[in-house]
């Protein structure tokens, strides 16, 4: 029964779908109605109907919905007249008592009925609530285990383990916790002056080698900026060397195994630590290496000093020049071609995707007109062998010999096509020569018939004159093919018949007697 009730309320909802509308849209309907109906009611106070309802005229002219309008419209007058007399004959009895028990009757029903389907809607919300926390009590989240963390983190990987430095770190913070501020304070003003103090002697130092240093860098030879380049060079390999051996000896390599067997990624972040350091160490290094070479290369100053700061060197043991600033002009001169050879690469790289594209864009033309041409397809390249194409815009030093490749098949064609038609033209000139011979000697035949050839066989006739010249211009020519075109090939003399004076010369007088 309730599944059918069910299909049942679906299937009205279904039904009643289109002509169910929300309460805001009901509203605006109802105001776009109103406001339609004030537009075509202008004047509101007017009367909706001005026909004159005490004596309707039905005229026969009146045709359709004005005949049916003007039907109604009597009928309702008439009905109004009956309404109006039979009220006037209604006793006032009637009027003053009525029945209250029917009135009540139907109140008490309209009561009930209101309140069953507000019960209804009710218990239809308790139920959707019902439904939704059953749902709810089925889903994995409603378990008290859900939020455990055993059990959330049962599959997942364990966490690396902490490092030892780390820990030792954060064991010696706790314990530094219980000093006070005071003590704080006095070990940063000792940190202070040592540094202040290691300042102050290092600028003395400075004055005193910039005192001593008397030669120039223009002046140094050759061999002893040789020399500082390759001391600085030893010195700084030397250095990293070392702090390497520093950072890879800090730990044993027993316990650098088994902690790569068994936590690998704490051992590469030691390591990347390792590194960051030596890498900040290197950078505060250069940076200082900068400044030095700045110093040095600085003209230096005189300096007056007192007799008794004169003294004094003079006392302690002479120690040999520094090479620091033999430096500066051969790191000015490398850093000047650097940039020369950064902005040359630069611009050949700029050439080289120029010439790329350009490249590229002839050889789809070539490819464009391969495919629609007539005489690559007849004439093609030995072996099969196709150009090389460009498939980006970049290329490189062997790739400009490109064109030449890509024309090479078309050269061929070309080539090929014009032997065709030079042996397809000494072939039909032949045939020619070999028409126009044995034309000569049919003429000459009728010309011995018919007794016309003694004026011949003095002169060469043009055909002769014509094959002659023929002959000649086609022993010098040297066709691509090795032929040598001519008529002396395929010629067939012909022989000339006995000047003859009249037409019974050709008779021999032979009549068959013996």
């Amino acid at each position: 029964m309730d599944g059918s009730s069910k299909d049942i309320a679906n299937i009205i909802q279904k039904t009643l779908e289109p002509y169910i509308r929300p309460r805001e849209e009901v509203t605006r309907i109802r105001q776009i109605l109103a406001a339609h109906l004030n537009s075509c009611l202008q004047d509101g106070a007017a009367a909706l109907a001005l026909v004159n309802t005490s004596s309707p005229s039905l005229s026969p002219a009146a045709q359709g919905l004005h005949k049916d309008y003007l039907e109604a419209l009597d009928a309702n007058i008439k009905a109004r007249k009956e309404f109006s007399s039979l009220s006037q004959r209604r006793p006032e009895s009637t009027l003053e008592s009525p029945n209250p028990s029917i009135d009540d009757g139907g109140l008490n029903r309209l009561q009930d009925l209101i309140t069953t389907i507000r019960l209804r809607q009710k218990l239809d919300k308790l139920q959707a609530i019902a439904q939704g926390l059953n749902v709810l009590s089925q889903k994995p989240a409603a378990s008290p285990r859900f939020l455990d963390s055993s059990e959330v983190f049962k599959d997942s990987r364990p966490l690396p383990e902490v490092p030892r430095n780390l820990i030792t770190a954060i064991t010696v913070n706790k314990a530094n916790q219980t000093l006070q501020l005071r003590d704080l304070s006095n070990q940063l003003e000792k940190h202070v002056l040592q540094a202040k103090l290691l300042l102050k002697r290092e600028e003395q130092l400075l004055k005193k080698v910039r005192s001593r240093s008397t030669a120039s860098p223009e002046k140094i030879s050759p061999n002893y900026k040789l020399e500082a380049l390759n001391k600085t060079r030893v010195e700084l390999i030397n250095w990293i060397e070392s702090e390497l051996s520093k950072a890879g000896g800090e730990e044993d390599e027993g316990e650098i195994q088994n902690r790569h067997k068994q936590h690998g990624e704490s051992i590469s972040i030691q390591l990347d630590e390792q590194l960051a350091s030596i890498k900040e160490k290197y950078a505060q290094y250069l940076e200082a290496r900068k400044y030095l070479l700045q110093l040095v290369s600085q003209q230096p100053k005189p300096v007056v000093q007192s007799p008794a700061e004169e003294q004094k060197p003079l006392c302690q043991p002479t120690s040999p020049a520094p090479i620091t600033y033999l430096l500066a002009p051969y790191v000015q001169q490398l850093l000047a071609l650097s940039h020369e050879q950064k902005t040359l690469i630069a611009h050949k790289s700029h050439l080289y995707t120029i010439i790329g594209k350009q490249l590229k864009e002839s050889n789809q033309v070539l490819n464009h007109l391969a495919e629609e041409s007539h005489l690559m397809p007849a004439h093609p390249m030995p072996g099969g062998i196709r150009p090389p194409t460009l498939t980006s815009g970049a290329i490189g030093t062997s790739d400009i010999s490109g064109p030449s490749n890509w024309v090479k098949p078309w050269v061929f064609a070309a080539d090929s096509a014009k032997i065709a038609t030079l042996e397809a033209v000494a072939e039909k000139i032949d045939e020619g020569q070999l028409a126009l011979e044995g034309t000569m000697r049919t003429l000459g035949e009728i010309d011995e018939f018919l007794g016309t050839s003694a004026n011949i066989g003095e002169q060469e006739s043009p055909a002769e004159q014509a094959r002659a010249t023929g002959a000649e211009g086609s022993g010098a020519k040297d066709q691509p093919t090795g032929r040598h075109l001519g008529s002396k090939r395929n010629t067939i003399k012909v022989e000339k018949p006995a000047t003859l004076k009249t037409v019974w010369d050709t008779l021999d007088g032979g009549l068959g007697l013996p």
